[in-house]
Parts: structure tokens; sequence; C-alpha cells
């Protein structure tokens, strides 16, 4: 008896320390969970992705060479293509021989100009002399102090010197039409020629196709020899230093989720030993389904409701892509801490500063004006005004 009171005594222990061991992983749970977990919001529908810059030529032209090729690291402004530049360079040498016509004949007309003032001058002279001497014998000619003949060929002298005078002066006026408040560089015909020359040589810098952005290359699909258009795909360029995460979550996941939360994540590739930290940066105005190709028609009879993802935009932190590098396409577990809600779900500000921005297709134009100034120079020579 004093045995089975014994067994009864140890199972009935053994079963208040399970229960109590019960109660406590309970209560446990119950604590991680309040603290923790009702804090988290957790998706494994996460990709990573950046830009894809994709490499178009801006003339058309053969290929004649290509320096890079895909998995190549490239900086901006490296040359990557080259088109062949024949063509190019013979319409910049003729827009430069046109720069120069063009002066020569601008410098001719304002040549004109002073010609013809010089030549108002000496109409003045001869007016003045002719105006006198028509003066002098009008009096005269009434006393028999001069004939009748020679007074009729002063007055005749001194109309034709009014007419003369006044054909010159406007001969000098349309002269000024053409060069009026003017230089020989400011002349539009000249503007106009240098225009020319600029975007000839525009063009010809256009056939060294420079990378925009620093990054890797893709898609290369630039064959030596081709003839590309302006519209015609050749590589694509991938800055990794520019990535992002798109997690996509359950809309009855977004109550709590703000712009502004710290967001934790994991890679793949790297397992759980590398935690990559970013924050929401924006939270999409839309669900996939929206502005998937093919949006879906849920008017019809057979309609089930189906619960909708939203993409949830998370920046990286840059350092931490240095030390370990993320590809596009990746998946990601991202993990969204919303103990603070106090951020907004959507921007509520524009931006004012561009996010990426290149300056190599505004340097292509460097140098030119040099050339320009230069082309002037050699065909006015001296002569400015």
């Amino acid at each position: 008896m004093t045995d089975k009171v014994a067994s009864n005594n140890k199972r009935n222990m053994i079963l208040l320390w399970v229960s109590a061991g019960f109660i406590l992983i309970g209560i446990a749970v119950f604590l991680y969970w309040f603290t923790i977990l009702r804090f988290e919001k957790f998706t494994d529908d996460a990709y990573v992705h950046g830009n894809m810059i994709e490499l178009t030529p801006q003339v058309p032209g053969i290929v004649t060479s290509i320096n890079v090729d895909n998995t190549d690291l490239v900086e901006e402004g490296q040359v990557l293509i080259e088109l062949d530049k024949t063509d190019y360079q013979i319409a910049y040498e003729m827009r430069k021989n046109e720069l120069g016509d063009t002066v020569r004949s601008v410098v001719q007309v304002f040549l004109k100009v002073e010609e013809l003032e010089a030549e108002l001058e000496q109409k003045d002279t001869q007016l003045f002399k002719a105006e006198k001497d028509y003066k002098n014998r009008i009096n005269l000619v009434g006393v028999g102090g001069v004939s009748r003949e020679e007074f009729e060929h002063v007055e005749a002298d001194f109309v034709g010197a009014q007419a003369a005078r006044r054909a010159t002066y406007l001969l000098l006026q349309s002269a000024y039409a053409e060069v009026q408040n003017t230089t020989i560089r400011t002349h539009p015909l000249v503007k106009k020629a240098a225009d020319g020359v600029k975007d000839a040589y525009v063009n010809l810098q256009r056939c060294s196709i420079l990378a925009p952005s620093s990054g890797y290359v893709a898609m290369r699909s630039a064959q030596l020899g081709e003839y590309v258009g302006v519209s015609d795909p050749l590589m694509a360029i991938i800055p990794l230093n520019e990535l992002w995460v798109d997690a996509n979550y359950k809309e009855v996941q977004l109550s709590k989720v703000r712009i502004g939360q710290s967001v934790h994540l994991v890679s793949d590739i790297y397992g759980s030993g590398v935690v990559f930290h970013g924050k929401i940066v924006g939270i999409n105005p839309g669900t996939g389904n929206v502005f998937s190709a093919l949006p879906p028609q849920n008017a019809t009879g057979n309609w089930i409701k189906i619960v909708q993802r939203v993409p949830v935009r998370v920046s990286l932190d840059p350092n931490q892509l240095k030390k370990y590098p993320l590809w596009l396409g990746l998946s990601m577990n991202v993990t969204v801490d919303i103990h603070d809600t106090s951020g907004p779900m959507l921007a509520e500000a524009t931006r004012i500063n561009p996010i990426y921005q290149t300056k190599i297709y505004s340097q292509q134009e460097e140098g030119a004006m040099k050339i320009i100034d230069q082309i002037i120079l050699e065909n006015a020579g001296c002569y400015e005004r």
C-alpha cells in the first residue's frame, strides 16, 4: 500500500512539473509574442531590385569596337563601344568650312557698311558743294551775273547730288539692317553656322558610347560590324550600389507599416549569418496585380476573393552592400519593426533634387566653342565690331 501511494505521489509530481513546464512555455511564448512578435511583420516574398540602365546609341552607325563584356565592371564616362566615325568626321569638316565661309561673307557685309558710310560722306560733300553753287548763282541769274544755261546746269547738279545722296543713304540703311546690333560673332548667319559645327562636333563625340553610370555590364547584344540605330539596345549597366528590396506584404499586414520603420533582411545567398539593415522608404500605390500586363477582371459570377500583396520598398545600407554584394532578383526574408507607427503610410513631400544623375551627356559639347572661336578668328582676322 505504501509503494502504491509513493507511486501515485511520484506520478502526480511528474504531472505537476510537466503542467508547470507547459505553463511556463506558454507564458514564455506569450511574453515573446507580446514583447517581440506582435511588433514584427515578416514576409519571404521579397526580392532584390535595382536600376538596369539600357544603353542605346544617340547616333546610328556601324560598331567598330566593343571594349567590355558581360560581368565587367565599368566606371562612369568609360568608353564602352565605338561606332564608325568616317561619315561624322566628314560632316564635321564640312560644317567647319561652312562656318569659315560664312564668317568671310559676314565680314564683307560689315565692310560694305563702312564703304557705304564713306560713300555717303562723299555724297554729302558733293551735295554741299552743289548746294553752295546753286545758292551763289540763284541771285546772280536775275541780274545777268551768270547765264541761264550755266544756272540750269548748276541747278541740275544740285538736284542730282540730292538724289545721289538719297540713293546712297538708302543703300546704307539696307546694309545697316543686315548688321544692326550685331558683331561678327553674334551675327545670325555666323551663329547658325556655328550651331552646325557644334551639332556635327557633338555627333562625332557620340560615336564613342560612354557608360552613364558605374556598374556591371549585362545583356550585351552589340556585335562587331553590326549597324545599330538610335533605339537599338546594346547592353545594360547595373549599378549594384543602387539596390533596394521590394517586399510583397499581404494587405492584412499593412495596417501598422509606416515609412521610416527599420527593417532586418536575410538573403538566401548569405544565410542567417548576415543580417542586412534597411528602412522602409515607400509603399507602392497599388497591388502587384494592378500593374501586371493583364490586370484581373473580378466582375464575374465565379469570383473568389484572393488576398492581395502590396510591394513595400526597403532601402539597403550601401556600406553593407560593399561588403556583402547582392544581385538583382535574389530572394530575401524581410522583417519590419512596427514599434514606431508615427510615420506616414505614403510620402507627404515631393522630391526636389534628382535621385540619379549623370554628367556624360552635358560634357559632349566641351571643346566645341574653342574650335568655333578659332575658326572665327582665323577668318575674321582682326576685324571685330
